[in-house]
C-alpha cells in the first residue's frame, strides 16, 4: 500500500510538471480533455473482469488525473453497443465508467475502446488477468515520463514475476516471440503479445488498426515501427499474482497467431514501397534537419569563444592577483557549461532535466570536449612536424575535423539521436 501511495505521490508530481498552471493539455487533434487518462478494460465476463475491477482500478489513479474506465466486453455474439444496466454503467464528477459490448475477439475490443476514448494517454489491460495493484500507476508515470513511447508490461525481462507455465506454453510463447523478432522484425520489445500496454494518442494517429485476432500489440508494434517514426518502446516488469486459472494456449489461439503474423508480413512488404517521390522528401526533410542542427551547434561553439573570453576577463579584473592560467581555465569552465545547456535546450530540444539524466549528458559532453581538444591537437602537430605543412593551413583543417568529430559524437553519444537526422 505504500508502495502505491509513493507511486500516487510520484504521479502527481509529473502532472504538475507538465501542467504548471493546471490547464488542459491539448494534442495536434485538440480533443476535449486530453489530459485525461483513458483505461480500456477487455474483458470476456458478462458483467464484471476476474481480477481487475473498474472501481479498483479507477481507486489506484492519483485522484489529481481526469480519468475515465471504459470496459469492453468481447465475444458478445449480439453485436456492439452500450449496455443500458445502470448498474454497468456509473458516473463521477470529472470520471466516467461505461462499459460496452463487443462482437469479436481481444484486438477488435481493443479497438472499439480506443475509438471511444477521449484521453491523451491510453491505458490497454487484460481485466481478467491478475495484474497487481501498482501496475496502473507505474505504467502511468512511465507514459507521462516517455509521451512518445509504447509502454509494455513484460514478461520476459529482468525482475518480472508471472504465474508458472507448462513445458508446451513456454515453448509455444518463445517460438512466437522468435517470429515476431525475426520474422516481423520487431526486435525492440521482448513481450510483444503483452495483453497490457499503453500509449499516447498521437503514436497510433496515423495507424490504421484493423485489430483482428488477439494479438493487438503486435499490430501496434508493427505498424509503428514500419511508419519509420522516433516512437520508442519501453518495458516495464510484470507483477502477476499466482491463481488456481490461467488461460490456455490453444489450437485457435495458435492459429490467430499465425493469421495475424501473416496479415502484418504482408502489411510489412507493402507498406516498404514507397514511390521515390516519398524517398526524396525523407532524405530532404533528413539533410535539412541534419544541416539545421550542425548549423546550430556550431553557432553555439561561436558563442562559447564569447563567452570564455568574457569570463576569463571579468574574473582576471575582478581578483587582479589571481594567476592567468586559473582565470582561463574558468572561462573554458564556464564556455563549456553555457555550450552544453545552449546546445540541449536549442540544438537538440531535451528537455529532460532530471538529475541523474543531466549529470550524465554534462559529464559526457565535458568529456568529448576534451577528446576533440586532444584530436585538435594531435593533427595539428601531425600535419605540421610530419607532412610539413603550414601551421595557419594544419589548424584550419584541424579545427574543422575536430568541430565536426564533437557534433557527431555528442549528438549520438551524449544526446543519443541518429547520426543522419
Amino acid at each position: 500500500m505504500e508502495k502505491l501511495n509513493s507511486a500516487s505521490r510520484q504521479m502527481s508530481n509529473y502532472i504538475i510538471m507538465l501542467n504548471p498552471q493546471s490547464r488542459a493539455l491539448t494534442d495536434d487533434d485538440k480533443i476535449e480533455g486530453s489530459n485525461m487518462i483513458s483505461v480500456v478494460l477487455l474483458t470476456q465476463n458478462a458483467l464484471t473482469p476476474a481480477y481487475q475491477p473498474p472501481q479498483q482500478v479507477m481507486d489506484s489513479i492519483p485522484k489529481e488525473i481526469s480519468r475515465e474506465i471504459i470496459v469492453v466486453h468481447y465475444k458478445f455474439p449480439d453485436g456492439t453497443g452500450v449496455m443500458d444496466n445502470e448498474s454497468e454503467s456509473t458516473s463521477y464528477t470529472n470520471e466516467r465508467i461505461t462499459h460496452v459490448r463487443v462482437e469479436g475477439e481481444f484486438a477488435s475490443a481493443v479497438r472499439q475502446g480506443i475509438e471511444l476514448s477521449k484521453g491523451k494517454f491510453i491505458l490497454v489491460m487484460d481485466a481478467d488477468q491478475p495484474y497487481s495493484k501498482e501496475i496502473v500507476p507505474d505504467l502511468i508515470g512511465e507514459l507521462v515520463r516517455n509521451p512518445n513511447s509504447i509502454i509494455v508490461v513484460s514478461r520476459f525481462i529482468e525482475g518480472a514475476h508471472r504465474q508458472r507455465m507448462s513445458f508446451v506454453q513456454t515453448a509455444m510463447r518463445k517460438g512466437a516471440r522468435f517470429i515476431a523478432k525475426y520474422g516481423l522484425k520487431v526486435k525492440n520489445v521482448e513481450d510483444p503479445m503483452s495483453s497490457c500496454f499503453a500509449f499516447s494518442r498521437h503514436v497510433v494517429k496515423d495507424i490504421s488498426f484493423e485489430g483482428k485476432g488477439k494479438e493487438a500489440l503486435l499490430e501496434l508494434l508493427v505498424k509503428v515501427n514500419n511508419k519509420n517514426s522516433n516512437v520508442t518502446v519501453k518495458e516495464i516488469p510484470i507483477k502477476q499474482q499466482e491463481t488456481a486459472i490461467t488461460k490456455k494456449v490453444n489450437f485457435n489461439r495458435v492459429l490467430n497467431y499465425s493469421r495475424a503474423v501473416w496479415d502484418l508480413y504482408r502489411y510489412g512488404k507493402t507498406s516498404k514501397h514507397l514511390n521515390d517521390r516519398d524517398i526524396a522528401e525523407q532524405k530532404k526533410h533528413r539533410s535539412i534537419l541534419f544541416l539545421s542542427k550542425a548549423g546550430r551547434f556550431f553557432t553555439v561553439g561561436a558563442s562559447g569563444l564569447i563567452v570564455n573570453y568574457t569570463a576569463s576577463f571579468l574574473l582576471s579584473t575582478i581578483i587582479p592577483n589571481i594567476w592567468y592560467l586559473y582565470a582561463t581555465l574558468f572561462g573554458i569552465l564556464i564556455s563549456i557549461t553555457s555550450n552544453f545547456l545552449l546546445n540541449k535546450i536549442w540544438t537538440f530540444e531535451d528537455r529532460d532535466f532530471s538529475p541523474r539524466h543531466f549529470v550524465k549528458q554534462y559529464s559526457l559532453f565535458m568529456a568529448l570536449c576534451t577528446l576533440g581538444a586532444v584530436i585538435q591537437l594531435s593533427l595539428v602537430y601531425i600535419f605540421v612536424e610530419y607532412y610539413h605543412i603550414q601551421y595557419a593551413v594544419s589548424l584550419i583543417v584541424a579545427v574543422t575535423i575536430a568541430s565536426l568529430s564533437n557534433f557527431l559524437l555528442n549528438k549520438k553519444i551524449t544526446f543519443g539521436e541518429k547520426i543522419w537526422e
